[in-house]
């Protein structure tokens, strides 16, 4: 289920359109729209050809795709690093607000910033370089996503003049840039698959000319790899510095449930490294940049729908869930919650005290536990208990929960001392796991140690 809730902007002016027909968000500076059923005839209505272009790109790579996902899926993966900078969140600031985003990115201590760059309303952006150097000067990595509207991928010359722009503006802080925003979405303005790859060209100027710069795409919304597939495989200017996905797992509940029979989150990120490795494309580093769990109760403000709803306990499990798995797969570099504050599925809410979500505490705790930590998925030969090994030097925590059922942990289980998922002591004697995730400390345990005596308390 995508998260389409900020379409193609339609500027005011735009003759193609009515006015009547948008919204306009002034907080976020993203418009919104909706196409009717007429509209995406009328946009679809050429697509045939480029389409069937791309089905066959993807007949062409099925059978590498699926060797390479077999020797992944079937291949131990390495424990991966926690960084700085591999877990962090969407902000959405102003020059007016952003001494209280300042203070909730301290209070956090977050240090992966994405902030998404209209091309219609860039200067909100750009007006905060100097704080945002700031940041930077104290560790802070920035993801900047270039967005797109129908009118600028009619237009690739204003739309490179755009890139060159932020790059001229944003290039010193170092930072990595998304091209683009959705592709596979109308909605989004890019009507058909060739026209993003005109945006690329004219993109390639500002790329060519901020070599400390890293360039990551195509940003394909949802568990829709075809599109992937085609734009790697196919022609392009450049290839990028990293792959971009804004992957939403689907969002029914947690992101260990499967979708197609197969697929939960951990076995769609190697199935991504087994698209990569496919298409001829450099295999580099895979951003997950964009994920989140609306709230129920959200009304208007919940982006797909009441079926993907959960509550705050959900939301904060499934967001702690989704980040250590995807560290976990030691394929990923960083990965963003969609984002920091905002109605329905915010970390805080967008009220006038920013309220905070029990998801919030739960980041700031996931932050806290895990960076500088080695990430490692426990076996799937243990469940119904399920979890993340969590290492430094020779101190070992783990990350523990399981599916439906409590299951109280072996007596020889060597838990010194034990957390909630919002960082609240637990008694250390007596532990169990259960659905909601606890945090326990393990000493200088043995790696295989913890794994041999939670695969005998499986027996």
């Amino acid at each position: 289920m995508a998260n389409d809730q900020h379409p193609e902007d339609p500027r005011p002016g735009n003759p193609s359109r009515s006015r009547d027909h948008f919204r306009w968000d002034d907080r976020h500076h993203q418009p919104h729209t909706d196409m009717g059923k007429w509209e995406k005839f009328f946009a679809s209505r050429s697509d045939a050809a480029q389409f069937l272009r791309l089905l066959g790109r993807n007949v062409t790579r099925f059978g590498p795709v699926v060797w390479r996902y077999r020797a992944l899926l079937h291949t131990p993966q390495a424990p991966q690093p926690v960084a700085n900078d591999t877990f962090g969140v969407a902000v959405s600031p102003t020059p007016e607000t952003w001494g209280r985003y300042l203070e909730r990115i301290r209070d956090l201590d977050v240090r992966a910033l994405l902030i998404r760059v209209p091309s219609w309303a860039p200067e909100p952006v750009f007006a905060l370089h100097d704080e945002l150097a700031r940041l930077r000067e104290e560790g802070t990595r920035f993801t900047f996503t270039l967005l797109q509207n129908r009118e600028l991928v009619n237009d690739p010359e204003r739309w490179g003049a755009f890139v060159c722009r932020a790059a001229a503006r944003l290039g010193d802080l170092e930072p990595t840039f998304q091209l683009g925003h959705a592709i596979n979405r109308k909605k989004w303005g890019i009507w058909h698959p060739d026209e993003y790859v005109r945006l690329m060209e004219a993109a390639a100027p500002a790329r060519d000319a901020s070599p400390s710069c890293r360039w990551i795409g195509p940003p394909v919304i949802d568990f829709e790899y075809y599109f992937t597939i085609h734009y790697l495989v196919g022609e392009r200017p450049f290839d990028f510095d990293g792959i971009a996905a804004l992957l939403y797992v689907d969002r029914r509940g947690s992101p260990h449930n499967v979708q197609y029979g197969h697929f939960d989150l951990y076995r769609k990120i190697l199935l991504l490294r087994a698209v990569i490795q496919a298409s001829g494309h450099p295999d580099v580093p895979i951003h997950l940049t964009e994920f989140n769990w609306p709230l129920k109760g959200s009304g208007k403000h919940s982006p797909a729908g009441e079926h993907v709803q959960t509550d705050e306990a959900g939301q904060a499990r499934y967001l702690v869930l989704y980040y250590l798995t995807a560290a976990a797969t030691g394929q990923v570099a960083s990965t963003f919650w969609w984002q920091l504050v905002a109605r329905g599925y915010g970390l805080l809410d967008e009220d006038d005290a920013w309220t905070e979500r029990r998801a919030y505490r739960a980041f700031m705790h996931l932050l806290a536990r895990t960076r500088g930590r080695v990430v490692r998925r426990l076996p799937e030969s243990i469940r119904p208990l399920r979890g993340f090994l969590l290492q430094r030097g020779d101190q070992t925590e783990a990350m523990l929960y399981t599916a439906g059922e409590e299951l109280p942990l072996d007596p020889a289980f060597p838990v010194q001392d034990a957390t909630d998922l919002i960082g609240n002591v637990l008694a250390a004697k007596g532990i169990t796991a259960r659905p909601d995730p606890i945090y326990v400390s393990l000493g200088a345990a043995n790696l295989a140690e913890v794994v041999e005596v939670l695969a005998s308390r499986r027996k």
